[in-house]
């Protein structure tokens, strides 16, 4: 694997870590806050979009990883934003993403970091 797709798959942990800790800072019901919501849709089509820039030949070396989807999920969040369904964003936050993280880390020979949540914001 080169440099520019180690980089990018670097960018998609971050990406979906990210997208997790925002999640997690919110607490339960985070998808009903419309800018945490925002928030994780912009990281997760990120994931998608470095997954797009990555070689076919450096995904190939993640097994087991469905990288149609992950591709998919971004376009469908960017063309089709007011249509997207929250049950799966919730599903891909809970499920999907961990499994990712450990996937590509394990490929590129690093360990996961744990997805630390982003700072809570202040309850009045």
């Amino acid at each position: 694997m080169d440099e520019r797709d180690r980089r990018h798959l670097l960018d998609l942990i971050e990406h979906a870590q990210t997208a997790i800790g925002y999640a997690r800072a919110h607490g339960r019901g985070w998808w009903k806050n419309a800018e945490t919501l925002d928030a994780v849709l912009m990281r997760i089509s990120q994931v998608g979009e470095s997954a797009s820039k990555t070689s076919a030949e450096a995904l190939a070396e993640v097994p087991d990883v469905e990288w149609r989807d992950i591709k998919g999920i971004r376009a469908k969040i960017i063309h089709e934003y007011k249509d997207t369904d929250v049950l799966i964003i919730r599903g891909v936050v809970a499920r999907q993403l961990p499994r990712l993280i450990t996937a590509v880390s394990r490929a590129l020979g690093t360990k996961p970091r744990p997805s630390a949540p982003a700072s809570r914001p202040r309850r009045a």
